[in-house]
Order: C-alpha cells, then structure tokens, then sequence
C-alpha cells in the first residue's frame, strides 16, 4: 500500500515513518506541508493508496488539503485518515465533512494503527478488484464500467456522501454522550433489483447517485453523512429531533425524485421507488460497534410495517 504522510513536524514524519515500516509498510512518502503534499501527488508516478494528513499545518490544514484531494478524479474514494493531537468537535466534524475516511489521535498508539491500517488495506484491496473488473468489462464491452447490484457505488461528488466505513469510523468519534444525540436512518429504493436486471449496471450506479442527491438535497442538519451499503439501502446520520421526524424526509425526497421522472422517461431508465424507515436512536453500544447499528436499522427497515413510502405527486 502506497502511503502519503503529511506533517509540518519533521522529527513526528521520522518517527511515523519507522513505525509504519516495522508494521510492514515499506512505501511510505513524507510531505512537510500541504503544498509539499499537493505537489508530491502531483508527481507521482503511481497514485497514492492512503494518505494520512496531521490537521493542524501553517499554510495549506489538513482538512483544507483533504478537500483539495477529494476534488481530485482519481482520489475521490482513496482513504485519507486525518492525525492530530487535536480532538475538539468542530474539527472532526469538519474532517469528514469534506471526505476523511478515519481519525487518530497523538501519540500515535502502535497497535491501533496497526489495526486501522489493516482495515485500510482491505479496503485498498477490494477496491483494487472492483477497478479491475471494471476495466476489464469497459475494455471487453466498450462501455461504462458496470456496477454489481452489492458493489460501493463512487459517491464523493455528492455532498454529504461517505463511504460505509467512514461512518462507522465517525459514530466512534462522537463517544458516549454525544452518540445519544443522533440517529440513523435508512432509506431503501424498494425496486432497485428490477432496475439494475432491466436497465443494466452502469445505469444502476448512476441512478443510486441521483438517489444519493436527492436525499443530500432533502437533509437541512451539518455536517450531512450518507452512506450507501450495495444494494439500493443507504443510511443517513440525523440528529435526534430530525429523525424522529421521518415522514417529513419523506415527503422532502419525494420531491426531488419526481424532478427526474421527464428526464428517466425519455431515457427509458426505471425511476426509483424510494421508502424512509423507522430510526434507530444510538446507543453506547453503538459507538463501540459500529457495523451493530447499519446491521440494526437496516433489519429494523425490513422488519417493521411502519414504513414511509415516497409518494408520487400529481
């Protein structure tokens, strides 16, 4: 895994360095700035598989930087982990709000890094193949990249779209208290199956993407998180009020979906049937794992009756 280390201390990126090299992480290259990043990327032979950026740097911060690698085409789904020894709201919120993947805290502690970084590495990994299969069926077909109907759909371009992983790494931040504050909320396009078997799976990627706006669109709260899990499922992070307020989310995507229905018609692509389920209200439990809650609201959704279907206006 190609790593990009930015930190505006020296004797930290020599320490870091040495770490990540004992964990087995020999490609590791050191930027002392955000320009000295920006332009490292920019000459890089091979793109950068992570990038792990201190927030806090005269010039050019870490988030400003993060912001400027999610603009570019080939990062936008590339795992930045933002590392600092600052730990105030305001700035993890403002982190993943413009793209981080993941949060750590100095001192770097050796075998949470080391747990982090495992993580990115399957994701690096599985990422790799699916670009693989997707080049392959460009170049055999002469066509987009298809998508498959569980495969990650490249959202960043959405504002408030972030990976799965992402926000689970998020929910970890809030810790105990501010956890109680917030909700999950999933949205499920009910025909999603029938579109990506009818209209094809390039088709199906774009029309999640729409979906993602329209729910983008509809959500007032900051910092805004979307996550899309395969599928046509995606899960919103609300605060509490707001998600116990899901009919109004409801009615809200209603209207942005039906602004593609001239659009899909003369395409010939299925418009999306979308309904809001019920939220579930975080728990400590939660916040120490993660991947409970998307497994919880998501079952909770195709458990319950108490569904908010998307209504068509006249």
């Amino acid at each position: 895994m190609k790593i990009l280390a930015v930190d505006d201390d020296p004797d930290f990126l020599a320490i870091f360095e040495m770490l990540l090299k004992d964990l087995g992480y020999s490609d590791v290259t050191l930027a002392v700035s955000g320009e000295d990043a920006l332009w490292k990327i920019a000459g890089a032979s091979k793109p950068f598989d992570c990038f792990i950026l201190d927030i806090q740097m005269p010039g050019i911060d870490g988030i400003e930087l993060c912001r400027r690698i999610r603009a570019l085409p080939e990062y936008q789904d590339t795992p930045i982990t933002m590392n600092t020894v600052v730990s105030d709201r305001d700035h993890i919120d403002r982190a993943f709000a413009v793209g981080a993947t993941d949060y750590l805290t100095k001192p770097i502690n050796e075998v949470e890094i080391q747990a982090r970084l495992g993580v990115l590495q399957k994701l690096v990994d599985a990422r790799r193949k699916q670009q693989a299969r997707s080049t392959e069926q460009s170049v055999s077909h002469a066509s987009p990249p298809t998508v498959g109907f569980m495969d990650s759909v490249p959202m960043k371009r959405v504002d408030g779209a972030i990976d799965q992983i992402a926000l689970c790494n998020y929910i970890q931040t809030l810790g105990f208290f501010r956890s109680r504050s917030i909700a999950l909320v999933a949205v499920q396009v009910t025909n999603a199956r029938h579109i990506h078997e009818m209209d094809g799976g390039a088709v199906f990627g774009e029309v999640m993407i729409d979906v993602a706006t329209c729910l983008s669109d509809s959500l007032n709260c900051s910092p805004k998180m979307i996550a899309y899990l395969g599928g046509g499922t995606f899960v919103c992070l609300l605060p509490r009020d707001d998600a116990l307020r899901t009919e109004s989310l409801s009615q809200n995507v209603s209207r942005y979906v039906m602004e593609f229905e001239t659009v899909y018609g003369e395409l010939d692509i299925t418009l999306p049937n979308i309904e809001v389920g019920p939220p579930l209200l975080c728990r400590p439990v939660h916040v120490k794992n993660p991947s409970r809650a998307l497994e919880e609201v998501a079952a909770a959704f195709r458990s319950t009756h108490v569904h908010f279907p998307v209504e068509r206006l006249a």
